[in-house]
């Protein structure tokens, strides 16, 4: 099965029938460039066959949980009838952790885009490595609630260039923000109950210097027939096209966010028009906060800020305010 560049591949990998052996495969082929493809194990799981320029050599495999890697691996794919029989890496996810499978598709086609034309194994090593420190992330407990990733994923596909927010969000110089550059930083707060009160670390209400501070502030509702982290992220996805480097970002963070308790968290689900209608923008010098103190000793301060009294010298609907954020 060719992949169409309009279908969305998780999509296309769902429909495809499993595998007969563990070498010969149905595949989606991911790209006319190279001869890399996605298809499906025996028992349902997914499995990436990058293709291997190298001459034959010993490589040992790689291990890891969710993950196995082999490579220098001869297999046999069958692409819209026609029969491949090529050198692969093949890289599967666990069949066991059906929750993880849609991450490990969208993480890893990410990645593969950034192959060269004539992948050697050491390439497709560091592909996969990089793959592995990711889900490595999955076993640890995540740094982030879902509430406040969702937030934040939210806040994405509101801005008026998705590009440049993903771009700004999370590992830059100053990653006590969510979302960070030159001239500006902004901080996502969330909350599922009726009172718009936040908790602050105090750093996080201060900028560098001669930089402006935002604070954007949800209320949300969780809903069972909401929308959840993945699909909000496919949006983001859709409009990364041509930015792979972009895409890896935005799948290593939500990873890093759900840690390993991700199938509990990607099964909650928010009411986006309700976020929409409460989502409101605060310069940082507006929330009220306690002073820094003046005793070097004392750090990590953190406090609860009450904002349902606040009202922002900034107006206009959600989209004009993250405009202005985000410009």
């Amino acid at each position: 099965m060719s992949n169409a560049p309009d279908l969305d591949l998780y999509s296309l990998f769902v429909e495809l029938q499993a595998s007969a052996s563990q070498e010969t495969f149905v595949a989606i082929q991911l790209s006319g460039i190279r001869k890399d493809f996605l298809t499906k194990g025996m028992d349902g799981s997914p499995i990436f066959l990058l293709k291997d320029s190298s001459p034959v050599s010993y490589h040992p495999s790689l291990q890891f949980r969710y993950i196995n890697v082999s490579f220098q691996v001869t297999c046999q794919v069958q692409v819209d009838g026609a029969v491949l029989e090529d050198q692969f890496a093949v890289v599967s996810c666990d069949a066991d952790t059906p929750d993880l499978h849609e991450l490990f598709v969208r993480c890893f086609s990410a990645a593969v885009e950034e192959l060269p034309e004539n992948a050697v194994t050491s390439d497709l090593e560091k592909c996969t490595l990089k793959l592995l420190d990711l889900f490595r992330a999955m076993s640890q407990p995540g740094n982030r609630e879902i509430l406040g990733l969702w937030a934040e994923l939210f806040v994405i596909t509101k801005s008026p260039d998705v590009q440049r927010a993903v771009r700004t969000w999370h590992g830059g110089d100053f990653d006590r923000f969510d979302f960070w550059w030159n001239s500006g930083c902004v901080e996502v707060k969330a909350s599922a109950k009726s009172q718009r009160i936040h908790e602050f670390a105090l750093e996080q209400l201060q900028p560098p210097s001669a930089e402006t501070g935002y604070v954007l502030s949800l209320l949300m509702q969780p809903i069972s027939g909401g929308i959840g982290a993945i699909e909000l992220a496919k949006e983001i996805e859709g409009h990364l096209v041509r930015e792979p480097t972009l895409k890896q970002k935005l799948w290593r963070n939500i990873a890093q966010a759900l840690g390993s308790d991700f199938s509990e968290k990607l099964d909650r689900r928010f009411d986006a028009a309700y976020a929409d209608r409460n989502l409101r923008v605060y310069f940082m010098h507006e929330i009220p906060a306690i002073s820094a103190p003046d005793d070097g000793r004392i750090s990590g301060i953190r406090f609860q800020s009450d904002l349902s009294a606040v009202n922002s010298i900034l107006s206009g609907s959600a989209s004009s305010l993250l405009a202005s954020v985000f410009k």
